[in-house]
């Protein structure tokens, strides 16, 4: 028998992680002699203190874990190192493999360096460790590298509508479409309930938990308001308070693993040859903010809810259009603006006004045409009704027999 209610955030964690599978990586160090029971209990020790004082989620706790008990593969035992050892262990792990065989990415290195210096001055500060604290914070991790993504990799305005389009039902067009003008985090969307979304007569609003940057933002929806709108009728409970906005086929919330396949289904379908990632889209579509010119500030208060943050240099770099303004400006070299892609703008219809889906072909309060290729078709039908009235006469006498036949007449 199916569930008569809506499941909530409190049925299931969208990420399904936790802390006891990091807790299973000491155990197999343990067991395996990668860590001795002085590193574990140390081990330990620090990650309770870190998750009590700093607040962190268990995605954070585990990977701090991880890291920690990967780095015995270039240290000796926690408290025994010298200042020395851990010069020795940094050089082994920048010149050493992951254990795909694969030399280490630049962010993963600053990440396990980062996380030594801290973890080591946690044990000076408790007395564990003799290593001199000075010669601990002149450790230098490598810079973060911002520059992952290229402009090539990003989706195109062309590409979402194609997603939207391949998608056959309407809680997937809503998933493609919000996920994409929202710029949310894949985890934001799983988590996303329907008293954090409101409609109003320009659109929706979501109210957005941003449990990365603790910070609550405020997102306007636009163009995904008739996918959303559709979803909402839709959707199989009352849409309101903490139900869930996306849900399984079975009623259940929805996993990470589910948008996966989710998406990477529909971009098969589409066929799509990039490699589609739910986060993807939030790459795509600040970048696309930036090219068309939307204030700086609102793009972080839209996207991170904080006018301070310095992600937004990330996204920046892919897209030379400033700079090559300014370059040819000084050279007396005007550059015609490019023409604005409106292929995900949403289609207002001329004869009531309202706002349909970018993929609309045809008014759907109205039912006016929407398109060129819709107007032509309806032409070419008035055209024929023309040319052969009888088709009208016929289509009039149907329907009139139907009424007959229901009682209506």
């Amino acid at each position: 028998m199916g569930s008569t209610t809506a499941p909530t955030q409190e049925d299931r964690a969208f990420h399904l992680v936790k802390q006891v599978y990091a807790h299973r990586s000491i155990d197999r160090a343990l067991a395996e002699g990668r860590l001795t029971d002085d590193d574990a209990t140390l081990l330990e020790a620090f990650i309770t203190e870190q998750q009590a004082s700093r607040g962190l989620t268990t995605v954070r706790i585990n990977k701090l874990i991880y890291l920690l008990v990967n780095w015995r593969r270039f240290l000796g035992p926690y408290r025994t190192n010298t200042i020395l050892d851990l010069y020795a262990g940094i050089n082994r792990l920048k010149g050493g493999t992951n254990q795909r065989g694969k030399p280490f990415k630049q962010n993963t290195l600053h990440d396990h360096i980062i996380l030594l210096k801290r973890f080591y001055l946690w044990l000076i500060e408790n007395e564990i460790s003799t290593v001199p604290i000075k010669k601990v914070k002149a450790i230098k991790a490598p810079d973060m590298d911002r520059n992952t993504k290229l402009p090539e990799h990003m989706l195109t305005p062309e590409e979402i509508r194609a997603l939207i389009k391949a998608a056959a039902n309407s809680r997937d067009r809503a998933l493609v479409a919000v996920l994409y003008e929202s710029g949310c985090r894949i985890g934001e969307i799983g988590r996303l309930t329907w008293e954090r979304v409101t409609f109003d007569a320009h659109g929706a609003v979501l109210t957005v938990e941003d449990t990365k940057c603790h910070k609550t933002r405020h997102v306007r929806l636009v163009m995904s308001l008739p996918y959303l709108a559709a979803w909402r009728n839709d959707f199989p409970f009352e849409p309101k308070g903490r139900a869930l906005v996306f849900i399984t086929n079975r009623k259940t919330p929805f996993q990470y693993a589910t948008t996966l396949k989710i998406l990477t289904n529909l971009a098969a379908r589409a066929g799509l040859t990039k490699h589609v990632t739910p986060h993807l889209f939030r790459h795509s579509r600040i970048t696309h903010l930036i090219t068309q010119g939307v204030n700086e500030s609102v793009i972080k208060l839209m996207m991170w809810g904080n006018l301070s943050t310095d992600m937004f240099g990330t996204y920046a770099h892919l897209t030379g259009r400033d700079i090559d303004r300014e370059i040819l400006g000084h050279y007396g070299v005007t550059v015609a603006a490019e023409a604005a892609d409106t292929s995900l703008e949403p289609r207002e219809c001329p004869g009531c006004h309202t706002i349909n889906a970018p993929t609309a072909r045809y008014c759907t309060t109205c039912h006016r045409a929407l398109t060129g290729e819709s107007i032509a078709t309806i032409e070419e039908m008035e055209a024929d009704l023309t040319a052969h009235p009888q088709i009208l006469r016929a289509m009039v006498e149907e329907m009139i027999n139907e009424k007959k036949r229901k009682g209506e007449i």
